[in-house]
């Protein structure tokens, strides 16, 4: 009979390890808002995620900047010396394509043409990087997360992490089992004693 504490413990174990770490995840944004007793708000209500969503959102947007693409890696694409080159070849194709014959007499102005395209080129981008622009990657993360349904976050974090919160989940079982068949230990030196 006493035996049957390595079956019942392990598998006890195993279920409340399970259980608690799936409970954890969903806990993550579950409850989507705050629930209330009165004037009293309940203790993680919301859920860690709704409840920070601000910084959290603001903690992505920085690190998608700082380690993945930048706006001003974008600007500095934009305006580099490849495209320069890129922009002198451009204005000579459309002068000798469109111009034909002219084109020769009006080779004095194509550096002209090209730098003046070029400044266009550098006011665009800097306009881009600027705070509210359209290069600027962080803002535009950091607002899209503040503007999403937590519904809608919850499927998108679930869902390309889905495999590695099942992995948390056995892993939560796999250590209630491994407590359990130290309780049934335990628990066999504790009778015998």
């Amino acid at each position: 009979m006493i035996y049957l504490n390595f079956i019942i413990f392990p598998v006890i174990g195993a279920l409340i390890g399970a259980l608690t770490n799936e409970i954890a995840i969903k806990m993550l944004f579950r409850p989507y808002k705050p629930i209330k007793l009165g004037n009293v708000t309940l203790p993680f209500t919301p859920g860690v995620i709704p409840a920070q969503r601000h910084i959290i959102a603001k903690n992505i947007a920085e690190t998608f900047e700082t380690n993945l693409l930048s706006g001003d890696e974008i600007h500095k694409i934009v305006t580099s010396n490849k495209v320069k080159e890129l922009m002198d070849r451009k204005v000579d194709e459309f002068m000798s394509e469109k111009l034909g014959p002219m084109a020769g007499m009006m080779a004095g102005y194509k550096p002209m043409v090209v730098e003046k395209i070029l400044d266009g080129i550098q006011e665009m981008a800097d306009e881009a990087i600027a705070n509210g622009g359209d290069l600027n990657i962080g803002q535009k993360i950091e607002q899209k997360i503040n503007d999403m349904n937590v519904q809608t976050l919850e499927e998108l974090v679930l869902g390309f992490s889905k495999k590695q919160f099942k992995h948390i989940t056995l892993f939560g079982g796999i250590l209630g089992f491994i407590i359990g068949l130290v309780q049934a230990t335990i628990s066999i030196f504790l009778i015998q004693s």
